[in-house]
């Protein structure tokens, strides 16, 4: 039996290894889970190539054409018995669907964020009409209750899985600046309401900056953006250094969310509290709603831009609650996830789910 790892996204993971080496940018935990399960990552194409017309009419059906042009060249590599681990659904259902047309009957632990799309839904389905051996991994533990609700007896697995970070890269600073006027921060772009957050802060006193990037941006994404962009707030493109630096500045960490049920911005929001920035975070289901209920973050309700304007204004009226809060949640954080723990979780999964008990360090 082989495992075999998939990436949604192409990433150099030698500059990755390189930059992280530098502390230039954080760790890429892809290449730590395919060195614990002994595998290779595949990944699609870098984006120079065009895509095949069968790739762009199977695309209609779920994910995007380079999705598939990498099913078709992994399925070759993949024999029956074999184990896939695919680190998002885009690239772990066209691979899981074309091994079960070919007759490979290989057994696929697929990371979805969100179990209740439509598309989703039914991609589930046919893989269940397909016999294909499922270990659905999803981040909150209101989407395993979905998941079980419509595929439980179906799936050989459900479980709700955390996020991480690095906490090497990203850090505290020596000492957090005072600004004048105050720094707002915000980052990433998935579910992202700026049109909310532009709203509450546009005539506050504060410079609001943004780095408005994500690797996996696509045409559908969906967020909202402020019309016009208020004088006060600035979006651009940041490298890892400096959105690392922009979180070791800011005064309060907003990450502002359009309603989800999958906890998105989960990736900023570690990356903050390592910083041990100060949050404002539109409440969510999951991992983000249990943080704000233990007093780690303050949580406004979505698209409301007077209590997010309130919010802001509190935690910057008394600075020394919200660092205390912001250590507390940094504390939190290196114990329930890190890299290393969340690695650890990953690698139980996954081995539960094939029946292999041992367990390998790394």
């Amino acid at each position: 039996m082989a495992w075999h790892v998939l990436s949604s996204t192409y990433f150099d993971f030698d500059r990755f290894a390189s930059d992280a080496a530098d502390d230039r940018s954080p760790e890429h935990v892809l290449p730590r889970v395919a060195e614990r399960l002994g595998a290779d990552i595949n990944q699609p194409a870098d984006g120079q190539r065009e895509p095949s017309l069968v790739d762009r009419l199977a695309a209609r059906l779920y994910g995007q054409p380079m999705h598939w042009e990498l099913a078709r060249r992994v399925v070759g590599r993949v024999e029956s018995g074999d184990s896939v681990y695919a680190a998002g659904c885009d690239s772990g259902v066209p691979l899981a669907l074309v091994c079960a047309l070919r007759r490979r009957r290989a057994s696929f632990a697929i990371s979805f964020i969100d179990v209740n799309r439509r598309r989703t839904q039914l991609v589930g389905w046919l893989l269940v009409l397909l016999r294909v051996r499922l270990l659905i991994l999803v981040p909150t533990e209101q989407q395993a209750d979905d998941a079980r609700r419509s595929f439980g007896r179906h799936a050989a697995g459900i479980h709700s899985i955390d996020g991480m970070t690095d906490t090497s890269f990203f850090r505290p600073p020596v000492d957090r600046p005072v600004n004048s006027p105050p720094l707002i921060a915000g980052s990433g772009v998935e579910q992202r309401d700026y049109r909310t957050m532009g709203l509450a802060l546009a005539d506050a006193d504060v410079a609001v900056e943004v780095c408005f990037a994500s690797p996996n941006r696509s045409d559908k994404t969906r967020y909202t953006m402020p019309e016009p962009v208020p004088a006060n707030m600035t979006f651009e493109h940041l490298d890892f250094a400096s959105l690392r630096d922009l979180y070791q500045r800011a005064d309060v960490m907003v990450l502002a969310v359009k309603e989800n049920r999958y906890s998105a911005g989960l990736t900023t929001l570690f990356e903050a509290i390592a910083c041990a920035a100060p949050v404002v975070v539109t409440s969510s289901t999951g991992i983000i709603d249990r943080l704000i209920a233990d007093d780690l973050l303050v949580g406004v309700p979505p698209a409301d831009p007077v209590l997010l304007r309130q919010a802001v204004e509190e935690v910057l009226a008394d600075r020394a609650a919200a660092t205390a809060r912001a250590e507390r949640a940094r504390r939190v954080l290196l114990d329930r996830y890190s890299s290393t723990a969340f690695l650890d979780r990953l690698d139980d999964m996954l081995r539960d789910f094939v029946g292999e008990r041992r367990a390998i360090a790394g």
